[in-house]
């Protein structure tokens, strides 16, 4: 049987955005990438390398692999928590931002770290294109406004508002603040329901 081409070219972008719904969350492969890395797993932490990247890997000796691994675990906060994710504009890529407690390079005092996380989405599943850690502060992110925006509280508290019924007032609600996400090499249950 043969398909037209625009109905061929129709089906192939479905499945590709398909595999994208379907993709872990760009983050969670990052968290990923970063346990095993701080494992000191290269084998493990490539599985979440783009297939060039891989392949630059595989040609180098293993005393060059494991000089790059262990630069790469020198360079990295042992935990971080994300700041911030920019998607692309083509839908195949997201740039993480995060920070973590490190030390300054050269084995100075201890302060915090930023990453810049470079994602691409490589045949449906996220993948680490470039990790880059710095102590510079990066800009933060530009998040897309929704259309009608709600005005702002007129003081800031931790209470929420829990419509009653449709035409009475929000009854306000105090609660918690939620808990930060800070990915860790080890996560209990709880970190990661606090992280999703």
């Amino acid at each position: 049987m043969r398909l037209n081409g625009t109905f061929g070219a129709l089906l192939a972008a479905l499945l590709i955005a398909a595999a994208a719904l379907g993709a872990e969350e760009p983050e969670a492969v990052y968290a990923k990438f970063h346990r095993a890395a701080m494992a000191g797993n290269l084998a493990e932490m490539l599985k979440y390398g783009p297939a060039q990247r891989r392949a630059e890997m595989a040609r180098m000796s293993a005393a060059q692999q494991e000089a790059e691994l262990k630069m790469v675990r020198m360079l990295m906060p042992r935990a971080f928590t994300l700041l911030g994710r920019t998607p692309g504009r083509d839908g195949r890529s997201a740039r993480l931002l995060l920070s973590g407690p490190g030390q300054a390079f050269g084995g100075g005092r201890p302060e915090t770290l930023y990453g810049a996380i470079d994602m691409v989405l490589e045949r449906g599943e996220w993948k680490v294109r470039e990790a880059s850690w710095s102590n510079d502060k990066p800009a933060a992110p530009r998040q897309a406004r929704p259309a009608a925006a709600p005005p702002a509280p007129a003081r800031a508290s931790s209470a929420t508002t829990v419509p009653v019924a449709p035409g009475q007032k929000d009854i306000p609600r105090l609660g918690a603040a939620r808990p930060e996400c800070v990915y860790k090499p080890v996560m209990t249950q709880e970190d990661i329901e606090r992280c999703r």
